[in-house]
């Protein structure tokens, strides 16, 4: 059976590919010229990488992991080596003919996507609640809460029992508000110094403790000329949140992975 052409994504005509990086099951990679665009791609057996055999595969992470690594090694290399436009995982063509009717296809929609990315880099913002951190400094972040521990400081003890029980129940309503405050704050602060900014889905951990909670998953798109004020702005709040009961994770800079999805072309 013929192979298949696996493409990792595009980059400008003018760019560079004196050494490219291996790929998927450490095979070549090369540069196809399209248009304006080169595509970054390597032939692979057809059997073992038809749609059906990738499909069954998707869930084995034994199988995917090697290979997601490959494809993010590449895109990688590119990036920093002048820029590209992503494709998704298993972006399969079945010959080199129905890549350049597809790329062509897309021609103009892939100039705006190369135009939205270009001379930036992506950077992942996750922010985590930890709740039992966050209760002993609620009275902190929320004024309802610290009037009620004033108010059962100075009441009897019969009073202070029911403030007590008060507190106690509006304590976890005041953490997740506090939670999605400081998490709009970090994400418009943020937001601020980049081209673009999208507010992931909060998808659960299922590694992490029950009490710590995903605030915030944003990915931003940062001008490389504004990377010095973007990590700027992310120490800033890190110093500010610090002890409020919230975690931080900070990646990249990564290719372009979360700006380019209505520039990648059909397989």
């Amino acid at each position: 059976m013929p192979d298949v052409i696996y493409v990792y994504g595009l980059v400008h005509n003018e760019f560079a590919t004196p050494a490219l990086p291996s790929g998927i099951d450490d095979g070549a990679v090369v540069a196809r010229a399209s248009g304006e665009f080169r595509a970054l791609l390597s032939r692979l057996p057809s059997p073992p990488y038809s749609a059906d055999v990738v499909s069954q595969n998707a869930g084995d992470v034994a199988w995917l992991s090697p290979r997601a690594l490959a494809h993010d090694r590449v895109l990688t290399w590119a990036q920093e080596h002048g820029g590209v436009v992503p494709f998704p995982m298993f972006s399969l063509f079945s010959s080199e003919d129905a890549l350049q009717a597809s790329l062509a296809n897309r021609a103009t929609q892939l100039r705006r996507t190369f135009r939205r990315v270009e001379g930036a880099d992506e950077f992942g913002v996750r922010v985590h609640r930890r709740d039992s951190a966050m209760l002993e400094v609620i009275d902190q972040l929320d004024e309802g809460i610290a009037r009620l521990r004033a108010d059962a400081a100075a009441a009897s003890p019969g009073q202070r029992y029911l403030l007590d029980r008060k507190i106690s129940e509006q304590s976890r309503t005041a953490i997740r508000a506090a939670g999605q405050r400081i998490a709009r704050e970090v994400f418009e602060r943020l937001a601020h110094v980049s081209r673009e900014a999208h507010a992931r889905p909060l998808v659960p951990d299922p590694d992490r403790a029950a009490e710590v909670t995903l605030v915030l998953n944003g990915a931003f798109l940062v001008d490389r000329t504004a990377t010095t004020s973007f990590r700027a702005a992310m120490a800033d709040c890190m110093r500010e949140f610090d002890g409020r009961g919230v975690a931080f994770e900070f990646t990249g800079p990564w290719p372009p992975y979360n700006f380019v999805g209505d520039g990648t072309p059909d397989a």
